[in-house]
């Protein structure tokens, strides 16, 4: 299926390096736009274009591009009238040619060998379908984000691959793009349940080399004090039906093998929490000793 489709679409390798394509859609996002375009900037894999994609912003967005603009022609400004993050990506990825599609939000940001290590990895395994990263949280909270392994059987049910993922242009062609009815979230989950499959390879590079940045006005913290979880979990299944069929077909049975999907998880969690109480308790027992020998 996926990967027979994957070594016919797969150009003949050359030594020329493929040319990256990396998509920033924003909104309003004047601020942060800057420290989104340096981390582009900066990267130690030479060959992108980045294109990024206004969303009809009303602050001082675009003069912030421009900047950027104007110093490196590998940038590209292009301004749509507002309609959601989806519609912002999908016509980016339109205008562009690269071999590999780079979806970057307007307030994140990548470390410089996000790219380098991402393509070195498709060069090495030419049949992989994707590429993704650890990552690390700042903002409003900060700390490292951890993302259970991957699994397409467990990707049905919960994300676990982040918006800025690497993958073929040409697997992107395949699919209907991202949907743009989804204007709340989740829009890349329900793009990733299309553009792969049980049979598709994703690598995951074991560093925190993609930087999400945690806001209040956040469009996952809109999602949730707005009541469209529910709404954008909906959608996602109308959309991937044939791919939910076993689950509709035997419930009980993918119940129990969704338990034993998600309960390592859960025990790993748990253990954590004991340890950090554990340790707790032992800095209070200490502090207490030191007190009385006082």
């Amino acid at each position: 299926m996926l990967l027979k489709s994957l070594s016919k679409i797969r150009r003949s390798r050359t030594d020329s390096p493929p040319e990256v394509s990396i998509i920033v859609p924003c909104y309003n996002q004047a601020a942060v736009i800057a420290d989104t375009l340096k981390s582009v900037q900066r990267q130690t894999y030479r060959h992108w274009r980045c294109i990024v994609v206004d969303d009809g912003s009303t602050d001082d967005t675009a003069q912030r591009v421009q900047a950027f603009v104007q110093k490196d022609r590998r940038f590209t400004y292009i301004r749509k009238q507002n309609g959601g993050v989806a519609s912002a990506r999908n016509l980016g990825i339109r205008l562009t040619g690269g071999e590999y599609i780079v979806p970057l939000d307007g307030d994140d940001k990548i470390h410089p060998d996000y790219l380098r290590r991402a393509i070195r990895h498709f060069r090495s395994q030419p049949d992989t379908a994707l590429v993704y990263c650890q990552v690390k949280r700042f903002g409003a909270k900060k700390g490292k984000w951890r993302l259970p392994e991957y699994s397409y059987q467990r990707l049905r049910f919960e994300n676990m691959i982040h918006n800025c993922a690497v993958y073929p242009r040409a697997l992107y062609d395949r699919t209907s793009g991202y949907s743009e009815a989804m204007k709340h979230g989740f829009e890349d989950w329900e793009f990733y349940i299309r553009l792969l499959d049980s049979e598709a390879k994703v690598h995951r590079i074991d560093a925190p080399l993609f930087y999400y940045r945690i806001s209040k006005r956040s469009r996952t913290t809109q999602q949730l004090s707005g009541g469209h979880e529910r709404e954008s979990l909906a959608t996602i299944y109308r959309n991937n039906t044939d791919v939910y069929s076993d689950v509709v077909d035997d419930p009980i049975t993918s119940f129990k093998m969704a338990r034993q999907l998600f309960l390592p998880d859960v025990v790993r969690r748990y253990k954590r929490q004991r340890t950090r109480m554990h340790l707790g308790y032992l800095a209070v027992i200490v502090l207490l000793a030191v007190q009385a020998f006082d």
